[in-house]
C-alpha cells in the first residue's frame, strides 16, 4: 500500500506547497479544496493519514474529520489553522476525532514532514527509498511499492540486513552472526532455507536481484 496522504486546505498557494515538499520527500499525496471534495476523495482513495485545515470554505475541519471517521473510525489526523486552537478545543478533538497534532500557519515545512512520518512510520518500521523503489518492513510484512509480501521472521531481519548493504557482497558468516548471533554449521541449511525464500518472493520485482556469490555469500543489487 502506498503511504498516501490525504490533504485538505483551499489555499491555493500553500497547498500546492505542501504537496510538492512531501513528494520531493517521496511521500504521495492527494489534495482536496474543500471538505466535500475531501470526504470523497477519502472514500475513493483510502489514505492513511489526513492533514486537514480547520477553516474550510463549505464546512469546518472538525465537522469533516467527523465524516471521515464514519468511513474509517481510526484515521490518523493532523490539524492546521491560521489562529491558535484552544486548549479546550483541541483537547475534545483528541478525544473525538483521532487528533494527533495541530500545526498553527505559517507551517514550518520540515516540522510538519517529521510528524506525519512519525505517524505513518512509528518504532520498528523500516524504511529503505532506493531509485524508484520504496521499501517498507513493519515487523512481518515487506512492501515494495504497491505489493506486500508476508515473511518470516529470520527472512525479513536478513532482507533487511542485506538491503542496509545494498550493492556489497556481504559475507555468509555476517549474516549468521547479524540475525542468529552464531556462525555455527548447524544453522548453514537455515540460511539457505531462508535466501531461497527470499529470492522466490524478489522474482516479482525485477529492480533488485540477489545473487549468490559462491565462496563468500550474497549480493543484493538495486538496478539504476
Amino acid at each position: 500500500m502506498k503511504d498516501l496522504i490525504l490533504l485538505v486546505e483551499d489555499d491555493i498557494i500553500f497547498g500546492e506547497t505542501v504537496k510538492d515538499y512531501f513528494e520531493s520527500n517521496r511521500l504521495y499525496v492527494i489534495w482536496a479544496k474543500n471538505g466535500t471534495e475531501a470526504v470523497q476523495l477519502f472514500k475513493d482513495e483510502h489514505p492513511e493519514l489526513v492533514m486537514l485545515d480547520v477553516v474550510l470554505p463549505d464546512k469546518d475541519g472538525f465537522q469533516v474529520a467527523a465524516e471521515i471517521m464514519k468511513i474509517n473510525s481510526i484515521i490518523p489526523f493532523i490539524f492546521m489553522t491560521g489562529t491558535a486552537i484552544s486548549d479546550n478545543d483541541f483537547s475534545n478533538a483528541y478525544q473525538s476525532l483521532h487528533a494527533k497534532n495541530y500545526l498553527e500557519k505559517p507551517i514550518k515545512l520540515s516540522a510538519a514532514l517529521a510528524q506525519v512520518k512519525s505517524l505513518l512510520y512509528p518504532s520498528g518500521v523500516k524504511i529503505f527509498n532506493i531509485n524508484n523503489l520504496h521499501i517498507k518492513i513493519n515487523n512481518q510484512q515487506l512492501t515494495i511499492n504497491e505489493q506486500n509480501f508476508q515473511l518470516r521472521e529470520k527472512d525479513i531481519q536478513i532482507l533487511s540486513f542485506l538491503l542496509e548493504k545494498k550493492n556489497q557482497t556481504v559475507d555468509r558468516q555476517d549474516i549468521l552472526l547479524k540475525v542468529w548471533n552464531s556462525d555455527g554449521f548447524h544453522l548453514e541449511n537455515t540460511l539457505d532455507s531462508c535466501i531461497s525464500r527470499l529470492k522466490k518472493i524478489l522474482k516479482n520485482i525485477p529492480d533488485i536481484k540477489l545473487k549468490t556469490i559462491y565462496g563468500r555469500g550474497y549480493l543484493l543489487s538495486i538496478l539504476q
